[in-house]
């Protein structure tokens, strides 16, 4: 299967793929569209969450996907993988217009967190029965 075919097939977002592949491959790139994909059939921009190891990718995603976003508004690329980015910028816009999610004024919306940060907004969210405190150790 050649490159294009494996970048098409990882955005089957009915599916669950491991990404491996060599830095400056386009695993960014391919993370940005899986989650704009991701996010052109979700009701609410919260319920798609992306995770990753460091806080540097989580700014670096983070910045890929509002810049997508943010470029809708300029001609159409010429690169093959970065229409695909456009195309579906284009279409979470228009979701995003029709629903009022303001991703652009709001981009907190976008749950791109660490695995640590994931975490802790679980246990923030659903706390114990017994809301007891850890004891120090």
């Amino acid at each position: 299967m050649n490159d294009q075919a494996q970048r098409d097939q990882a955005l089957d977002v009915t599916q669950s793929y491991i990404v491996q592949a060599p830095a400056g491959s386009g695993k960014t790139e391919l993370l940005t569209q899986r989650y704009l994909k991701l996010l052109t059939t979700c009701s609410e921009p919260e319920n798609i969450i992306a995770m990753t190891f460091t806080n540097k990718a989580v700014d670096e995603l983070t910045e890929r996907v509002l810049s997508a976003l943010q470029s809708i508004d300029q001609p159409r690329p010429e690169k093959v993988h970065k229409q695909v980015t456009y195309d579906l910028a284009q279409t979470v816009m228009g979701r995003s217009n029709e629903r009022n999610w303001q991703v652009l004024d709001n981009p907190k919306r976008l749950k791109i967190s660490t695995i640590d940060g994931l975490s802790s907004l679980i246990s923030s969210r659903y706390p114990s029965k017994t809301q007891l405190v850890p004891r120090q150790i």
